[in-house]
């Protein structure tokens, strides 16, 4: 049986090999890092639509809400009689034991003829 040393050449390295690979693997973290940059980018806008339709669709809800607050009422006022006495005085009755005030401007006054000579 033979045995073999292991032997070890000094050979020089090829430097322009290294620094292509260095050159290609700092081109693609750059690209990497700039795709990365831009789906964040994209997330931030997407959301920030998101949350202007959110505020938007709380403010047509808050709207909505008073309107039907208003139907509501009115719908009280008409199922116990109150829209009917409302109704009716604004077109002047009024009840059989109220006294009735009428408030209007004051009229302009006549103007004064003037003295003839």
């Amino acid at each position: 049986m033979r045995f073999s040393n292991a032997t070890s050449t000094s050979a020089p390295v090829r430097a322009g090999f290294s620094g292509l690979r260095r050159l290609i693997v700092i081109g693609v973290a750059l690209v990497l890092g700039v795709w990365m940059v831009w789906a964040y980018a994209q997330e931030a806008m997407l959301v920030h639509r998101l949350s202007q339709q959110v505020s938007d669709l709380r403010h047509q809800n808050s709207v909505i809400a008073a309107q039907n607050q208003g139907y509501h009422t009115d719908i009280q006022a008409m199922t116990n009689g109150a829209a009917d006495e409302e109704e009716a005085r604004l077109n002047g009755y009024s009840k059989s034991n109220e006294k009735i005030y009428l408030v209007t401007s004051p009229s302009p006054p006549a103007a004064s003829p003037s003295p003839s000579h």
